[in-house]
């Protein structure tokens, strides 16, 4: 063999070697922007309410209509004691004034995002104690996102509600500027969509069978999706060097987060932390019921199902700031 054609033998392995291309994110595309509210936490008439925001790309929203607010405590105020919190909403496809959709969409997802007055750069907004006194900015960090979640006193730890397991959580390169688009065309910014940042999380809208298609031209009071939009926030301990000394009147009592909605033409289920120590066979059979063509997994994931459903890894979920930013905050953070 001659040394030019070894060199280009060579080349060839080399080539045949190198892990392929990630693939390119598929385009998210807005449909509205919306506003969330909880209420009365840590009471016995928890409520939660929707409310459309102007979008720039398309001010018709997503008609939510609320179902029902759980408030579990789980564990020691001050010694890791947490709040889980879930609004559970029936979806229809129609825009938010009722205006049903002429066409069936799939996957419609309410990505998490800031806009102007949120607190600390996250998508919360109008955080207050019982006495309507602001929450604590920091407190808002603290606040991460979850499936929703119920105490199981057999193995005294929190299970996903079945039904409940909504959240999702994406890639950063999934949720820049770029691809999300408007009118079929890359948003040049975030702020073309109302939003001063969009987070790698969300929560994906359903049907109570677990499919991800919403039909066409609903009837009124058609309400064929549902979503639980649930997240964990730590109970505040007991401090006599703060004003109120009692951890319970500094608790969050109402809050507010910002969504923007996106049809993503892509189908996923998500582990989440909580069900990483739960059998494979569960997130699986939801990926089948939904059509799913992978499951995302986070970091700790001992996730072996591969031959039924594959799964990426998805290392990186920033909750706060913008991405790359030093002071960013993660739901999980541990890429290699």
């Amino acid at each position: 063999m001659t040394g030019k054609a070894a060199g280009v033998l060579a080349l060839a392995l080399l080539v045949g070697c190198a892990p392929a291309p990630a693939p390119a994110p598929t385009p998210l595309a807005p449909v509205g922007l919306v506003e969330i509210s909880f209420d009365g936490l840590g009471s016995t008439q928890a409520s939660s309410q929707v409310r459309p925001l102007a979008l720039k790309e398309n001010s018709a929203g997503l008609d939510l209509s609320p179902l029902s607010v759980s408030v579990t405590d789980v564990g020691v105020r001050g010694s890791g004691g947490t709040r889980y919190i879930t609004a559970t909403y029936r979806v229809r496809n129609a825009a938010s004034d009722g205006t049903p959709a002429p066409s069936a969409r799939s996957n419609l997802t309410l990505l998490a995002a800031a806009v102007a007055g949120n607190v600390d750069s996250t998508a919360l907004r109008g955080m207050t104690t019982f006495s309507g006194a602001p929450v604590p900015t920091a407190v808002a960090r603290t606040v991460l996102p979850t499936h929703a979640l119920d105490y199981q006193p057999a193995s005294d730890r929190v299970s996903p509600v079945s039904g409940g397991e909504d959240l999702q959580v994406f890639l950063e390169s999934e949720v820049v500027p770029g691809n999300l688009t408007r009118g079929g065309v890359p948003a040049a910014a975030y702020s073309d969509l109302g939003v001063t940042t969009v987070f790698p999380y969300g929560y994906v809208v359903r049907t109570p069978a677990g499919g991800r298609t919403l039909a066409a031209n609903p009837a009124a009071g058609q309400y064929d999706g549902r979503v639980a939009i649930s997240v964990r926030v730590p109970l505040q301990a007991n401090d006599n060097a703060q004003t109120p000394t009692q951890g319970s009147q500094r608790d969050p009592w109402a809050f507010k987060m910002t969504f923007l909605v996106v049809e993503d033409p892509t189908t996923r289920v998500t582990q989440s932390p909580e069900e990483q120590v739960l059998p494979d066979s569960q997130v699986v059979a939801r990926g089948v019921a939904a059509g799913a063509s992978a499951v995302n997994i986070l970091p700790g994931s001992a996730y072996a199902a591969q031959a039924s459903l594959p799964s990426r890894r998805v290392c990186q979920v920033r909750v706060a700031d913008l991405a790359g930013a030093a002071g960013a905050t993660y739901l999980v953070n541990s890429c290699p």
